[in-house]
């Protein structure tokens, strides 16, 4: 098994000449026999072995048996041990997890401290091929695509799984063939733990039926984590067609996703999410296909997605973002002429000056100007409201919520719209529209000149904003 297992840490290039390796150490049978061999390994090829114990505080005498059996195991061979003890379950009541929920975080933030703090370069878990069996069946009755079926990876930097290769019962008969003891951890044969049901309730008498199936599905994983890795590459190469990104989050382009397989257009959305989430916890099958069903509905339609996501169908695209849309600021900023306002971030400046008959308005985004005489109460910074409207030539007035829709705003960007608004009469869609009843004439008198400054204003105040501008 020795010669096995180092030749499987060789085939992955799990350890590098001056790495020091940190073994996560419970003294049990698993990770005895992987600090042993590691131990033995390093010497030959000048690497370090540490290891890093975890007393969960659970279960009480036998916890402080398997601390002393760990120190003392590492001090005859003179290996570096760093001792970590947390009351687990104090932690679990708190967070509102399982206790085994909460070893699990317990020992991976030891893990990440010790490679923090440069005791370490990497992490080497004992985990062997029952335990993949274990984490496909978990992962295949809960749902899951093929990243959960594939179960663990031989190598995820900073952790690398040596034992991945070989089975428990070849780790068991190798410590007693070398006359190596450990400890056993009680907790094992409790069936209130999933994992511990899947072994002893499932996983055994699988193997009774089929022998050699614990193998098999290993291999199954293998096979599984190069498709996965090819589909990976396919996914990056469409991600750079299909995806671009918008604020805070990703905005699929409809046309580019239509002509993918299905199975690449669900990889992609997983991704988005990802990316949006911070994570891909709690996402399921389910998610990715309310997203590809919606990029063919209804224009406006949307699906509520886990951690606050949401995907949003829009013109010629998906959007996936955090929240949705935004929230009004509240209360209206009032402007004066010849001062300078902010509002949403952005910053307007206006100034008042008579006209001469000379000037040339100018036609760009930024800059307008605006027959102060005909605005008729206050002159006010805000976010659209019910009733709001646009006089359009000819006299007529246009909903303002019409007129978004015909420039093919979105509807989760429409709250993000900048009006300036004389009551419900809106006197510019800033950065797009004014109303006809405010422009300038022959007959205008004085000039209210408004400029947003934070996105152009006289500094670009010469860019043409296209068909949006009237």
């Amino acid at each position: 098994m020795q010669k096995k297992v180092e030749a499987y840490i060789r085939q992955w290039n799990m350890v590098e000449p001056g790495m020091q390796i940190l073994v996560g150490f419970s003294g049990g049978a698993d990770s005895t026999a992987l600090l042993q061999i590691l131990w033995e390994y390093a010497k030959e090829h000048d690497a370090g072995v540490c290891a890093l114990h975890v007393n969960h505080g659970i279960r009480g005498m036998e916890a402080e048996r398997d601390q002393e059996f760990c120190e003392a195991f590492c001090r005859e061979r003179k290996i570096p041990l760093r001792i970590v003890r947390v009351n687990v379950p104090e932690i679990a009541g708190k967070e509102g997890i399982s206790t085994e929920e909460a070893g699990r975080n317990v020992r991976y933030e030891a893990f990440g401290q010790a490679l923090e703090d440069g005791f370490a370069d990497r992490v080497a878990l004992a985990h062997h091929q029952n335990d993949q069996a274990e984490t496909m069946l978990f992962h295949l009755m809960r749902g899951t695509g093929i990243k959960g079926l594939r179960g663990m990876e031989p190598v995820r930097l900073p952790y690398i799984r040596p034992f991945l290769c070989v089975e428990r019962q070849e780790i068991i008969n190798w410590l007693v063939g070398e006359k190596i003891s450990w400890v056993e951890d009680s907790t094992n044969q409790e069936l209130e733990y999933t994992r511990n049901q899947i072994r002893h309730q499932v996983l055994a008498p699988i193997e009774q039926i089929r022998s050699g199936s614990i193998s098999r599905m290993s291999s199954t994983a293998v096979q599984l984590l190069e498709i996965e890795d090819y589909l990976e590459q396919e996914a990056a190469r469409l991600w750079d067609v299909c995806i671009c990104k918008e604020g805070d989050g990703y905005a699929i382009l409809l046309d580019a996703f239509a002509q993918i397989h299905p199975v690449m257009k669900k990889m992609i959305v997983m991704e988005c999410l990802g990316r949006v989430n911070g994570g891909r916890k709690n996402l399921e099958t389910v998610h990715l296909e309310q997203v590809c069903r919606l990029a063919e509905g209804k224009r406006g339609s949307r699906v509520t997605l886990p951690g606050n996501c949401f995907a949003v169908l829009g013109y010629g695209k998906l959007l996936i973002k955090k929240g949705y849309g935004i929230e009004n600021t509240g209360k209206p900023v009032y402007c004066e002429p010849d001062g300078e306002y902010q509002y949403m971030g952005q910053y307007f400046r206006f100034t008042l000056k008579n006209r001469t008959g000379t000037e040339k308005i100018p036609l760009n985004c930024y800059t307008k100007w605006f027959d102060y005489d005909k605005i008729k109460t206050n002159i006010v910074l805000r976010t659209r409201q019910p009733g709001d409207y646009l006089e359009i030539t000819g006299g007529s007035h246009k909903k303002l919520k019409d007129y978004l829709i015909d420039c093919k705003i979105p509807r989760e960007e429409r709250d993000r719209c900048i009006l300036l608004a004389d009551e419900q009469h809106i006197i510019w869609v800033t950065g797009m529209r004014i109303s006809e009843r405010y422009k300038v004439t022959d007959e205008t008198k004085r000039i209210l000149i408004v400029q947003k400054i934070e996105d152009g204003g006289t500094r670009d105040g010469e860019t043409s904003c296209g068909s949006h501008v009237i």
